[in-house]
């Protein structure tokens, strides 16, 4: 028979370890502190945007001084539209996409008006064309409106990004339109020109509104990310109630790194959307407010929570060997030690006693069954004259005794395998893997703390 007795455990009736883990499992949002340099940065984010599109107006309407007074008027207008659409996303009001909607109607309902107004011009077109001088002079007022407006998107706005494409295509109709002048054609080229200038005028508009969208859509995925990077910062490490002071959870320790994969994949993306030259457009930034902030707050409740379980469990651990250290030494066993695998807390623990009257020792372990509450108990024997029914009655006492405690722990069983001579050796045992020793992989800022240290008895402090 073999001297490895194995127990299963299902710790999950272990209610008040249980309540443990809700608690400290519960992220904590309420972080005045952190949340007000949050709300700082934003503002600043706010600040810079208003700014950048006020030196931005400033230098298209300085571009679009040469236009004649009537095209001046219509873009004044325009240019007063965009300057309250700017002020009204500084103020941090929400609805971007209605906003920039309505606003895109109402300069498209301008612009419309202005075709229908040039349209009765278009009416006079034959009147013109028999008055050659002021069909030219009509046409040439036009066409210079439109290469002063091409001049100014092409040297003050963004329209590469926000309308890629168009300002080349209205270029080629300008080249036309100016062949067709040199032409002697200026009275037939009235429309042409008018519709042009109208087309230009349009683009200077919605690149002015899509680019104040952005950087507003912009400045909000940035307070989004940067209050999911505080709110990790906050929960990085947890208190732990009625432990000794000192003692926390330490998050990334116990997701084995995992915290600090989401805090570096946080900050690249805060630094993505702060980079000047972001290359997300305003659908994926949409896509980073309403779905990857939610997301990753949503990963950092798995992370804690399953930090707390982990934790929960661990010491869960250390109590199951202080009960079965306690019914050996109602067998004439003694105490001698105890350890965790590698000196880490999150595997398994060991306690080991010796019998005081041959020697021989048994070996107590206590391994992790998943991130859960369950474990799984082996009693190793080692002894010269092995006494299989003292083995079988003293792993049945442990399981009485652990299901006393309100454990649902099985009848033991054999383990096929006999115990390992290797596990009696506590100082290998507890020594780290040679790649955790040189990462320096900590034990949790004194979490040790929720279990015995080697030289204590599991369950003590």
């Amino acid at each position: 028979m073999s001297g490895a007795k194995v127990i299963s455990v299902d710790a999950a009736a272990w209610r008040d370890a249980q309540a443990s883990a809700r608690d400290l499992a519960k992220v904590r949002r309420d972080m005045p502190r952190l949340l007000r340099q949050v709300e700082r940065a934003a503002r600043e984010d706010v600040e810079r945007v208003r700014q950048e599109a006020a030196a931005r107006q400033d230098g298209t309407d300085r571009a679009l001084a040469g236009l004649s007074e009537q095209a001046r008027k219509l873009e004044d207008e325009t240019g007063r539209k965009l300057r309250e659409h700017g002020e009204r996303l500084a103020e941090g009001r929400r609805e971007l996409a209605d906003q920039g909607e309505r606003l895109a109607a109402e300069i498209a309902r301008e612009r419309a008006e202005r075709r229908a107004g040039l349209a009765a011009v278009d009416a006079r077109v034959g009147e013109l064309r028999g008055e050659s001088d002021a069909a030219a002079q009509a046409a040439r007022r036009l066409f210079g409106d439109a290469r002063t407006m091409h001049d100014a998107i092409r040297d003050t706005l963004p329209h590469d990004r926000f309308a890629p494409g168009r300002l080349e295509r209205l270029a080629s109709r300008l080249d036309v339109a100016r062949g067709n002048l040199e032409a002697h054609a200026a009275g037939y080229s009235l429309s042409q020109v008018q519709d042009l200038y109208l087309d230009l005028s349009e683009l200077r508009a919605d690149v002015e509104r899509l680019a104040l969208e952005w950087e507003a859509l912009r400045a909000q995925a940035l307070a989004a990310l940067r209050t999911v990077a505080a709110t990790i910062e906050d929960n990085a490490e947890r208190p732990i109630a009625e432990a000794d002071p000192g003692v926390v959870l330490d998050v990334d320790h116990w997701t084995d790194g995992g915290l600090a994969a989401l805090r570096d994949e946080v900050a690249r993306q805060v630094d993505a959307v702060a980079d000047p030259d972001c290359p997300l457009d305003a659908a994926e930034l949409r896509a980073l407010i309403s779905e990857a902030a939610p997301q990753y707050e949503g990963r950092l409740d798995g992370l804690v929570e399953r930090a707390a379980e982990r934790i929960v469990a661990s010491q869960l651990r250390v109590n199951v060997a202080e009960q079965v250290v306690a019914v050996l030494e109602g067998q004439g066993f003694a105490w001698s030690g105890n350890t965790y695998a590698a000196g880490d807390e999150r595997r398994e623990f060991f306690s080991r006693l010796r019998h005081r009257a041959d020697g021989g020792e048994v070996v107590v372990e206590v391994a992790p069954d998943g991130d859960g509450p369950g474990f799984t108990l082996r009693i190793l024997s080692y002894e010269d004259d092995p006494d299989e029914a003292a083995r079988r009655e003293r792993s049945m006492a442990v399981s009485r005794a652990l299901r006393a405690e309100g454990l649902d722990a099985g009848d033991p069983a054999e383990d096929a395998a006999e115990p390992d001579p290797a596990l009696r050796d506590f100082d290998r045992l507890a020594r780290p893997a040679p790649r955790e020793a040189a990462a320096g992989i900590p034990l949790v800022k004194r979490a040790e703390g929720q279990g015995p240290g080697r030289g204590a008895r599991p369950g003590s402090r």
